[in-house]
């Protein structure tokens, strides 16, 4: 055997020990928006995990229906309304993206995510499929939380047979904003445009009543000399994000104002987050960013994870002509405008589709 050989086998056997002990340790992923008065509402967030997840951008038509779950007396059934682009993970799960609509979603690890006791009169919806529920369904914040109450979230396995588990961000093109945790089998939701900022645990009421405490007093506290914490923790990532973020002023045009909010999103550097402490990692980095105006709809991702390091964009509005296309999004060749490159094919939704031969 080569050292190359056991160099790898290593690498292989370190990564699986990680995922298996994906539950307990920092998560690190960020979601900001940024309502502009000219420019419309600007969306950025990370995606930072321990191993490539081998995301896709998937490009869905309307019109397909889908089923939310795999168990239960009443199972969440839909006919896709409108159409959407959408980012995924591990091939099971869509995390991120935006409709036709205008309507953005974003899914982000929440350790404490907690399914109840199983409710036979709730509509039951795995965790993998709430953004794609939302995209395929709603035009608006105010209309997807319409009837909320009636579903209960299921949870997804990862490839180790662990519970994966998350928290879930709404904004559309009006600026409004909603945060949704499900725990112990009941909805906490936190609806209005000043809920702009979302890191991971610990629940959301802890990190506005942390930003509360640490937040300036005064505008003329925006300096360089106001204290902040340091670490790559969610907590810390909080008051971070929402401190640059009231700053930014208004943009002088749409790649200004990608490039504004992109600069204020938390990125964890990844040897410093990589570190394993009595047998645990301490922290995820940055795998990729996804920046996105909901006016313009263009998807930006920048991905700096092992060896690929790239960046590029998706024009929605190109792709969006009632076909399935997807495309790997962590290969090095991913550069520039990559919407001509995307394939016509069925994407990661396609295994939750009702009555598909495909």
């Amino acid at each position: 055997m080569t050292l190359l050989t056991k160099k790898s086998l290593v690498k292989v056997a370190v990564g699986a020990a990680l995922f298996t002990s994906a539950i307990s340790v920092v998560q690190a992923c960020s979601r900001l928006i940024w309502d502009t008065e000219e420019h419309g509402v600007f969306v950025s967030r990370t995606m930072d995990w321990m191993v490539e997840t081998h995301p896709t951008i998937d490009v869905r038509a309307k019109g397909i229906s889908y089923r939310g779950a795999e168990s239960g007396d009443q199972v969440m059934t839909w006919t896709s309304k409108y159409a959407s682009i959408l980012t995924t993970f591990y091939g099971k799960a869509g995390i991120d993206g935006f409709n036709e609509a205008g309507l953005a979603a974003n899914a982000l690890y929440l350790g404490e995510e907690s399914s109840g006791e199983y409710n036979a009169e709730k509509v039951q919806l795995e965790n993998s499929r709430v953004i794609p529920y939302f995209l395929d369904n709603f035009s608006s914040v105010k209309e997807a939380l319409v009837g909320i109450e009636d579903i209960q979230i299921q949870q997804f396995a990862g490839a180790d047979g662990a519970k994966l588990k998350g928290h879930y961000s709404l904004q559309d093109s009006s600026g409004d904003s909603a945060i949704l945790e499900f725990i112990d089998g009941h909805w906490k939701i936190y609806h209005g445009a000043q809920y702009d900022v979302l890191t991971n645990s610990p629940e959301f009421n802890k990190h506005l009543a942390n930003w509360d405490a640490k937040k300036p007093t005064q505008q003329s506290q925006y300096s360089s000399e106001f204290p902040l914490a340091g670490n790559v923790g969610p907590a810390e990532r909080f008051v971070w994000n929402k401190y640059m973020l009231a700053q930014l002023q208004e943009p002088s045009s749409i790649i200004n104002g990608l490039a504004k909010i992109d600069s204020s999103t938390y990125k964890v550097p990844l040897d410093a987050a990589n570190r394993i402490v009595n047998g645990k990692m301490t922290g995820y980095a940055t795998q990729y960013t996804l920046t996105y105006n909901l006016e313009q709809r263009e998807l930006n991702m920048r991905y700096q994870y092992g060896d690929v390091y790239t960046q590029f964009k998706v024009d929605f509005n190109k792709l969006n002509d009632g076909k399935n296309y997807t495309l790997k999004a962590d290969e090095q060749s991913n550069v520039g405008d990559m919407t001509s490159q995307f394939k016509q094919q069925n994407g990661v939704m396609a295994q939750y589709r009702i009555n598909s031969t495909e």
